[in-house]
């Protein structure tokens, strides 16, 4: 009997929370990589003709991120952690549209270029190991507008870009694998929104256009972080 409640402790013993041995104090460096999913509503407006040809365009920007973070993370009683997270990340690909008819043929190529993001990580520690999160923060986007248009009654191509700086949200969900007291690997779903954003307004022939486009993008991201230090 003795030597069976000796097994059964050590078989409790081996089961506990890899979370239980974490350091309370913890700072953190990134590296993660996925897809990423831009969306640009735009509205390229007429401004002198007495009937507005006006347009309204749906763009995607289809392609990839990977980027790095700093963090830190702070655990409560085995059960709960919160942390702070600086990231930045570069963004792929552009998305583009070219107008058809013979009064409106222009195109434009929009393209969010990066993002830096900081955002506050409350979690919860299991006894699997598995730490379920959300990310709640602010976000700055480098985003970028090129369009061409000819322009005049002998129409000319002109070039417009346009070069913003937008801020906004973000908010997404993630899960950690924890590895050991100082290494875990992640996987995260994100959704970031900078409402309306203004760009440089376009002469098309002879009328004048502004353009705007409501920004908002999704990205799945898997990576890895590493303990830089315990406090």
């Amino acid at each position: 009997m003795k030597i069976f409640k000796k097994m059964l402790l050590a078989t409790l013993l081996t089961h506990v929370s890899m979370s239980d041995a974490l350091p309370s104090n913890q700072f953190y460096a990134s590296l993660e990589a996925g897809i990423f999913k831009g969306q640009f509503n735009s509205k390229y407006l007429d401004q002198t003709d007495l009937i507005p040809q006006n347009i309204s365009e749906s763009l995607m920007q289809n392609g990839y991120s990977g980027g790095l973070a700093l963090g830190y993370t702070h655990s409560f009683n085995s059960h709960y952690f919160v942390g702070l997270e600086l990231a930045g990340v570069k963004d792929g690909n552009s998305a583009s549209f070219q107008s058809g008819a013979a009064n409106t043929s222009f195109s434009d190529q929009i393209q969010m270029n990066s993002h830096v993001d900081f955002t506050v990580i409350p979690g919860v520690m299991t006894q699997s190991g598995f730490l379920p999160y959300i990310k709640v923060g602010i976000s700055r986007a480098s985003i970028n507008d090129y369009l061409t248009s000819p322009v005049g009654y002998d129409p000319v191509m002109t070039n417009y870009n346009s070069s913003q700086t937008s801020y906004g949200f973000v908010a997404g969900l993630g899960l950690r694998y924890l590895l050991n007291d100082h290494s875990w690997l992640f996987v995260e779903e994100n959704y970031h929104d900078y409402g309306s954003v203004n760009f440089s307004a376009f002469q098309n022939f002879s009328a004048s256009y502004s353009h705007s486009a409501h920004i908002y993008s999704y990205a799945t991201l898997i990576g890895a972080s590493i303990a830089l230090g315990n406090v």
